[in-house]
């Protein structure tokens, strides 16, 4: 059964729904209307409630407030030869694992001028209720009618008519979701002129030249402490560019002496963030399993500890399949960093990185055979949204571009 969560009339059906949207014309990327919505949308982010208990939500608010938003604009309109206008009607299926990443996706879809209809987890969800309750909010104030009128976010069971049925009037489908999920939806038809962008399971990684630590002040190391734990314990290390794996790279002696001072230190930013009893049963799960399968591992602490470490020789992809995340980190010792190279693949999507020179990185990403990683980041940044996602530009997905006359 299909459940609206936001539409300007809440209790009509689908079909009446799809048709209605299907009528109303696009709006001009980036034009008042829009980005007045969204500055409104993200001031209102900040009155929250849940907000301290959610940083990400407020994650969220910072990105679309209104200087980002013009820094984004400039992104559109680079060449007087083309015009970008809107794509239509933008079909969202939102992750269940990361509960705020489809507002990222369907804001900058707002803001290019698109109708949205969102599909929403029906997992029991504060932060997507949240945000939810702000479209009601304007709604009842009488404010933002062209963006509310163009925006539909509901909620169903895996059912491939109503996906098909939707998917039909849309000019544009994402599908964000584990493989399994991407390769179903993608069986289902679209429309013959429809564009479709996917991001399945992907995966980060973490590279750390020792070295740098021991050069690190007390309160520099505390620093890095915090960042290491936003990227891997947020979202219970579920989100696709959550650092699963920790590589060290450095001689042996260096290796040692940065993680006898990387890893207190880790411990006491830590211990502020809640375990979940749950959490601590997957992870001595994994690690139990991982250790009796072959996989040569053994684990560096105490089982309980949060989070907990593994060091291996190579994360092979069989540790991959395996390790479910819940704030359990492997660990692999290299020599330089070219040696990450063969123990990379295509479903390496970020390097979270410290202590690396620009022209380091630069060289081993064009020294990779593969798909392998699509954004590098310092640490505490793993997190951190961008219009560029999986090597894709979603403004391009998101706009049409008309070739204009050059005279």
């Amino acid at each position: 059964m299909t459940r609206l969560l936001f539409s300007i009339h809440p209790d009509a059906t689908l079909d009446a729904e799809l048709a209605r949207l299907s009528t109303l014309p696009p709006l001009l990327p980036f034009s008042t209307p829009l980005r007045e919505f969204v500055a409104d949308f993200s001031r209102r982010v900040f009155t929250l409630p849940q907000l301290r208990q959610h940083p990400e939500l407020a994650t969220l608010g910072h990105w679309f407030r209104g200087a980002a938003v013009n820094q984004l604009s400039q992104r559109l309109g680079t060449r007087p030869t083309e015009l970008d206008l809107a794509r239509g009607l933008v079909f969202h299926l939102a992750p269940a694992n990361v509960d705020v990443l489809f507002a990222y996706a369907w804001l900058m879809s707002v803001l290019s001028g698109n109708t949205n209809v969102a599909r929403l987890s029906q997992k029991q969800s504060t932060q997507r209720d949240a945000l939810v309750s702000i479209l009601h909010d304007m709604q009842c104030e009488g404010l933002h009618p062209q963006v509310l009128e163009r925006t539909v976010l509901l909620t169903y069971p895996h059912d491939d008519a109503i996906t098909t049925a939707i998917s039909r009037h849309c000019h544009a489908r994402i599908i964000w979701g584990g493989d399994a999920t991407v390769t179903k939806i993608r069986s289902l038809p679209i429309a013959p002129l429809a564009l479709e962008l996917a991001f399945p399971d992907r995966f980060g990684v973490a590279a750390m030249r020792a070295a740098t630590l021991a050069e690190a002040s007390d309160a520099d190391l505390q620093e890095l402490a915090r960042r290491f734990c936003n990227d891997v314990l947020w979202f219970g290390q579920q989100a696709c560019s959550s650092p699963r794996t920790l590589y060290w790279v450095g001689d042996e002696a260096e290796i040692a002496t940065a993680k006898a001072r990387f890893w207190p230190a880790v411990r006491t930013q830590a211990a502020s963030l809640d375990d979940e009893p749950a959490a601590l049963m997957a992870r001595v799960t994994d690690a139990n399993l991982l250790a009796a399968t072959g996989h040569g591992v053994h684990s560096a602490d105490a089982i309980g500890l949060y989070p907990l470490r593994l060091e291996a020789a190579r994360a092979d992809g069989g540790i991959r399949e395996i390790q479910s995340g819940h704030g359990l980190v492997v660990e692999v010792d290299l020599p330089a960093l070219d040696a990450l190279t063969p123990q990379l693949d295509d479903r390496d999507q970020t390097l979270v990185q410290h202590g690396f020179a620009a022209s380091d990185l630069r060289g081993f990403l064009c020294g990779l055979g593969n798909r392998a990683i699509d954004r590098v980041v310092p640490f505490g940044r793993a997190l951190d949204f961008h219009p560029v996602w999986d090597g894709n530009d979603l403004l391009d997905v998101l706009t049409r571009k008309i070739t204009l006359p050059a005279t």
